[in-house]
């Protein structure tokens, strides 16, 4: 079903006027560079390319020798990050490199808070007890903590994204939830700046997809959906408001797929609201799987980037 928005919005264009890439100089990690190099072009944005090295457990070691150590592992990084520029046509005037010893969330964390970072790009690739960067709980502590958006790279990102960015068609599965809302203003914007269709995603539990009376009950679930995204969305986009029915990272792949989406927006929990682990969550099994990257913001009134 296709609806125009019936009440003319003010959208805000986007300002990314900081971008934040962390990279542990894994292979998915240099696969985000392209679309992140493309992105800044796209903004005019400063763009900081940043790795934060975990300091190993020195052992009867004194201070001063930890020190040189973790003066030389900074050096290494340095030259690992400016080799990684080098081979992309990321390294432009307006690129700043980062390199940092500590918890890779709090320096990170702080990172995003001193430069006013309006997005930080991330990429995973899913591995288990791998001790570098952009893994398992680390991962699960950006997506909570960090106060911008977070656009995130997964292991099956399609060929198309290394190249020129363009956003034709977003899809935003939503709970109708506060929280999984926070990340629609920011998908708005960008449908409007970008004249893209954008496809607003409610799926049911897997029992009602065999109910012969589903589409008739599902009929004022979609009004409603109607009523809270219609303001946001710009009359000059495509809106379509979809129910489906099973499992729900499954069904919001087979969208994305059939839709050919070049972008997936969540809204998500902050951090201490989960019973279970972000590994275990709707989003972390579509970044994994998805095959364009996936954009996540929680609440934050004072964000910047709008």
């Amino acid at each position: 079903m296709t609806a125009s928005a019936a009440i003319v919005p003010i959208l805000p264009a986007i300002q990314l006027k900081r971008i934040l890439y962390a990279t542990d100089f894994s292979k998915g990690s240099r696969a985000a560079l392209p679309l992140v190099s493309a992105i800044a072009r796209r903004y005019h944005s400063e763009l900081f390319v940043a790795h934060v090295c975990t300091p190993p457990p020195y052992i009867m070691v004194t201070p001063e020798a930890v020190s040189a150590m973790e003066r030389r592992h900074e050096r290494e990084a340095t030259r690992r990050l400016t080799e990684l520029l080098q081979l992309t046509d990321a390294s432009q005037p307006t690129t700043r490199m980062i390199v940092k010893t500590g918890d890779p969330v709090k320096e990170l964390e702080q990172l995003v808070r001193d430069k006013a970072i309006d997005l930080a790009v991330l990429s995973t690739h899913g591995r288990v007890g791998f001790k570098h960067l952009l893994l398992g709980s680390v991962a699960e502590a950006l997506f909570r903590h960090l106060a911008c958006p977070v656009l995130s790279v997964g292991p099956h990102l399609a060929h198309r994204f290394l190249g020129k960015v363009e956003i034709n068609h977003i899809l935003f599965p939503t709970d109708l939830s506060e929280e999984s809302r926070a990340v629609f203003p920011f998908l708005a914007s960008l449908a409007d700046e970008n004249k893209a269709a954008i496809t607003v995603l409610h799926v049911l539990p897997p029992e009602t997809a065999d109910n012969p009376d589903a589409k008739a009950l599902a009929e004022p679930l979609r009004h409603e959906m109607m009523r809270i995204f219609c303001p946001e969305i710009s009359p000059g986009c495509n809106a379509e408001f979809v129910i489906d029915a099973g499992e729900a990272s499954e069904r919001i792949l087979a969208q994305a797929q059939e839709r050919n989406a070049d972008l997936i927006g969540f809204g998500i929990r902050k951090a201490g609201e989960l019973t279970t682990h972000f590994r275990n969550t709707v989003t972390y099994r579509v970044l994994l799987n998805a095959r364009c990257p996936v954009l996540t913001h929680r609440c934050q009134p004072h964000w910047s980037g709008r």
